[in-house]
């Protein structure tokens, strides 16, 4: 055989094995993309089953890649969310009302947990909801907090007009002035009530003891339409993650906690998380009291049903 036979064999197998090789690698990071997905977040307690199922290999443990985006607000959340490369968003029923009123194709996976807690300054000598009539509440308007006050204050006989409400939109301006009385009563999610709780102020309801179940996965249609089973991977490791916090003292992870959210060292040891339940689609009549607080407010101009707004994943 001559040698340039030889050489022509041999840059023909060399070919065939490159092609073969990229066409391999071609096919795993493929694999690896259609296990992908990019959720944005806050810092807030309803994150904190996707943080520990990311810190103890549950993601991986399903086969999946997860990066979880933090934003410092919802509006930062939002914007991104609509703008860039997230696949999903951990929010709640009245932002994904909003998105679909906006014509962005969102739907709800999944719910999630995060109480919501109405307090009293320590200074403003309130103990009781029953004396919250004719006081100042420090709320963000046209978001969940408003609808989880409207609620609250329904649930107790009390008239939205017995309060007066403030519009104050960031959550550690709004702590600042319960704790100098500069309003007598806010509503505030974690991590932020247990700041307040911990410097004195009275805890006088909340979201969670009226039954109100607000807070969501939420994820843009064409991704569910592309993802489904992925996000059904997606629930089942926060499933699992939901099981391991009920099953471990929170000793365990409290450090992983308070790094993620940025509570202040002197709270180790008076963290309280709320009682996680397992993902699932919301009921209708959540949705339903979602969509007509959301149209009583003026928030709508499209008609919004409930099917609009969640997602059933095969």
């Amino acid at each position: 055989m001559s040698n340039k036979l030889i050489i022509k064999i041999f840059c023909a197998s060399l070919c065939f094995l490159i092609i073969v090789a990229v066409c391999g690698c071609s096919k795993e990071k493929s694999h690896i993309d259609e296990e992908h997905l990019k959720i944005g977040l806050t810092p807030a307690v309803d994150a904190i089953p996707y943080i520990i199922a990311q810190d103890k290999g549950i993601f991986k443990k399903y086969g999946l890649r997860v990066d979880m985006e933090v934003f410092k607000s919802a509006g930062e959340r939002d914007a991104a969310f609509q703008s860039s490369n997230i696949d999903g968003v951990l929010c709640d029923m009245v932002a994904v009302c909003l998105y679909r009123n906006a014509g962005f194709k969102v739907k709800i996976t999944g719910v999630t947990d995060g109480d919501f807690i109405l307090l009293a300054s320590k200074q403003s000598g309130i103990k009781s909801i029953k004396e919250v009539k004719g006081h100042q509440v420090a709320i963000s308007e046209n978001t969940i907090i408003e609808y989880a006050l409207d609620k609250i204050l329904n649930k107790n006989g009390i008239g939205i007009n017995d309060v007066k409400k403030v519009a104050v939109p960031s959550i550690p301006v709004r702590l600042e002035m319960l704790q100098h009385n500069k309003v007598q009563l806010a509503l505030l999610p974690e991590p932020f009530s247990s700041m307040a709780i911990k410097q004195g102020a009275v805890v006088l309801d909340s979201a969670y003891k009226n039954n109100i179940y607000s807070n969501v996965i939420a994820f843009k249609e064409s991704t569910i339409k592309e993802k489904a089973s992925v996000i059904k991977k997606l629930n089942e490791a926060y499933n699992e993650s939901v099981k391991y916090l009920k099953e471990n003292p929170i000793e365990e992870y409290q450090d992983q906690v308070i790094k993620f959210i940025g509570y202040p060292e002197d709270m180790k040891g008076s963290i309280v998380l709320p009682d996680y339940r397992k993902t699932e689609l919301p009921g209708n009549s959540e949705l339903k009291s979602t969509i007509e607080w959301a149209e009583k407010e003026n928030l709508l101009n499209k008609k919004i049903t409930e099917n609009d707004l969640k997602a059933e994943i095969e």
